[in-house]
C-alpha cells in the first residue's frame, strides 16, 4: 500500500510540474488548435528504464481545451522510491530555464548564435526532423553550469509542449557524458 501511494504521488508530481511548466510558458495560451499527441522518453544516469510521457491536446468550442496525460514507469521498487522522482524533478528544472523559454519565443534559424538571458549561449546548427517534426538543433551553454552542455532541438510548431530533444551532457576528465535526456518519440496532430 505504502509503495503504491507513492507511485501515485510521484506521478502526480510529474503531472503538476509539467502542466504548470506549459502554463507558464504560454503552451495552452498559443496551443493553435485542433488534436496533437506528443509521446516524449525520459532516460536519466541512474535511472534503470526510461519514463515514458504522453500529453493529448483537443480543441472543444472556442478556447476550451482537453488534456489527457499519462505516464509509464517501469522499475524496481528501490528505483520508483528514489531515482524516478529524481527523473520527474530534473525533468521539470531543465524544461523551465529561462534560456530555453527564452529561445522557445524566437524564430530560430540554422547556424547563428543567440545570447540569452544570465549569459547563455545557444549556437544553432542546422535543420533536422526529429519524428516527423522539423526542428533546429544546436547546444546551449551557460557560464554558470561549467563543464556542461545542453544539447537542444526545438520546433516552431506551438502543438508540441517541450523542446523535441533536450539533452543534457556533462564533461568527465576529457569525454561528454550524457545525464539526462528528454526526446520526443512519437508526434502527430489533425
Amino acid at each position: 500500500m505504502r509503495r503504491r501511494t507513492l507511485l501515485l504521488t510521484v506521478i502526480v508530481v510529474l503531472l503538476m510540474s509539467l502542466w504548470t511548466w506549459a502554463q507558464s510558458t504560454g503552451f495552452f495560451q498559443n496551443y493553435p488548435g485542433g488534436y496533437s499527441k506528443s509521446v516524449f522518453r525520459i532516460t536519466q544516469e541512474g535511472l534503470t528504464n526510461p519514463i515514458v510521457l504522453s500529453m493529448e491536446v483537443r480543441a472543444i468550442d472556442g478556447d476550451k481545451l482537453s488534456v489527457k496525460t499519462t505516464n509509464e514507469l517501469l522499475g524496481t521498487r528501490k528505483d520508483l522510491e528514489s531515482k524516478v522522482f529524481d527523473g520527474i524533478a530534473r525533468t521539470q528544472l531543465e524544461v523551465s530555464s529561462d534560456a530555453i523559454n527564452a529561445l522557445r519565443n524566437q524564430t530560430l534559424l540554422p547556424n547563428t548564435t543567440y545570447l540569452l538571458p544570465g549569459g547563455a549561449k545557444f549556437v544553432s546548427e542546422n535543420k533536422d526532423t526529429i519524428s516527423g517534426v522539423e526542428v533546429i538543433r544546436g547546444v546551449l551553454t551557460d557560464p554558470k553550469k561549467q563543464n556542461r552542455r545542453t544539447v537542444l532541438a526545438l520546433s516552431s510548431d506551438k502543438s508540441i509542449p517541450f523542446p523535441p530533444l533536450l539533452q543534457v551532457d556533462e564533461q568527465r576528465v576529457l569525454l561528454y557524458v550524457t545525464t539526462y535526456k528528454l526526446e520526443l518519440t512519437e508526434f502527430a496532430k489533425q
